[in-house]
């Protein structure tokens, strides 16, 4: 039987695989490339990557492919990590990445419900996936209306949220999106908190609530910022529906004279002189106005280097592999629009 400290092993293969991960340098030349077939080319004989793209064509490679393979190369590491994960710890590491494929999916057919293309949803299905979830993708697959999405959710922790956001407009069954997003959002950090209280023990468990109780935090701060930028009269009120439910309740005031500040600028120098924004460095505060990647790239980083906690150096690898697969899949759609790099570069999240 595999004992506990051997969960050890995750925490050394993620800083193994983090110090592999691509180099400012490598972005610079990818981003000099002429077409796909370049950049996989430069992939697959320069950097880590090489053994996922082994058996790719470079010539012929189209770029739907070549994330196919990154995400399941990805996906396989997940697994690969969990086989040293102890048994009463597995259940946290299942609900991060699993919860969140789920929801993903789910958004994507919300998007595709609300421009009238469901049926496109199948070339979405992540079949190396498959088996590990627990929604029926044959059942999303035949969904035509949002009432059908309900019943293909029926008996899972995604239905009810997502009730609320029923049409009840016959004639133009508009779906709020942004509305569904933070209400899955919700369900997939409270499944979280669950799963770590359950799983996690001492620094762990606190290492776990600190870096998932400040993304959440961010995450708003980042979703005010947007709506003060470019809806400047919305009610503070109707603001605070646009939010994640916090772990841990901001200080009245402060969270007071964000929601009243009138221009986003007012409201950056608000974050950055409240104590809560200063312990959280001036890069982070700096990234607000750049979005959540920039931030969760800050905060993966800083935990990675310093935990020796497994399931905190898994969320945080975790997110930043998926930030290099993002970034890549950036670099071919501008190079494909004939952005010059350096235009290419500031898209990119690097740290």
């Amino acid at each position: 039987m595999r004992l506990d400290f051997s969960e050890n092993a995750i925490t050394a293969k993620i800083k193994a695989l983090y110090g592999r991960r691509l180099t400012r340098a490598q972005y610079e030349e990818l981003c000099r490339k002429k077409n796909t077939s370049e950049i996989a080319s430069y992939l697959k004989e320069r950097t880590h990557l090489s053994g996922v793209l082994a058996r790719v064509q470079p010539a012929t490679v189209r770029s739907d492919q070549l994330e196919s393979l990154l995400r399941k190369a990805r996906y396989n590491k997940y697994q690969d990590l969990l086989q040293y994960a102890a048994p009463k710890n597995r259940e946290f590491y299942n609900c991060y990445v699993r919860n969140l494929i789920e929801i993903q999916l789910i958004l994507q057919l919300i998007r595709l419900l609300n421009i009238g293309r469901p049926e496109e949803f199948i070339g979405s299905f992540p079949g190396f996936a498959e088996s590990g979830l627990r929604i029926g993708l044959d059942k999303l697959a035949r969904v035509k209306s949002y009432d059908g999405l309900l019943a293909a959710l029926e008996g899972t922790e995604y239905h009810d949220p997502l009730l609320r956001y029923r049409s009840t407009d016959r004639q133009n069954p508009y779906i709020s999106y942004s509305g569904c997003e933070i209400a899955l959002m919700d369900c997939y950090y409270a499944s979280l908190k669950a799963a770590a209280g359950r799983c996690l023990k001492g620094k762990a468990r606190q290492e776990m609530e600190d870096i998932l109780a400040t993304k959440i935090a961010l995450e708003n701060l980042i979703i005010l910022y947007r709506l003060k930028k470019y809806y400047p009269d919305m009610p503070k009120e109707e603001m605070q529906g646009h939010l994640l439910q916090l772990w841990r309740k901001l200080p009245d005031r402060l969270t007071d004279s964000i929601l009243a500040a009138k221009t986003p600028e007012a409201y950056l120098q608000l974050v950055r002189s409240s104590r809560y924004a200063a312990a959280l460095t001036d890069d982070v505060v700096a990234s607000i106005g750049f979005g959540s990647q920039n931030i969760r790239s800050i905060l993966s980083r800083r935990y990675i280097r310093r935990t020796q906690q497994p399931a905190t150096a898994f969320v945080s690898y975790m997110f930043q592999s998926e930030m290099e697969i993002d970034n890549i899949l950036r670099i071919i759609e501008a190079v494909r629009y004939g952005m010059e790099p350096g235009e290419i570069m500031e898209l990119l999240v690097i740290h």
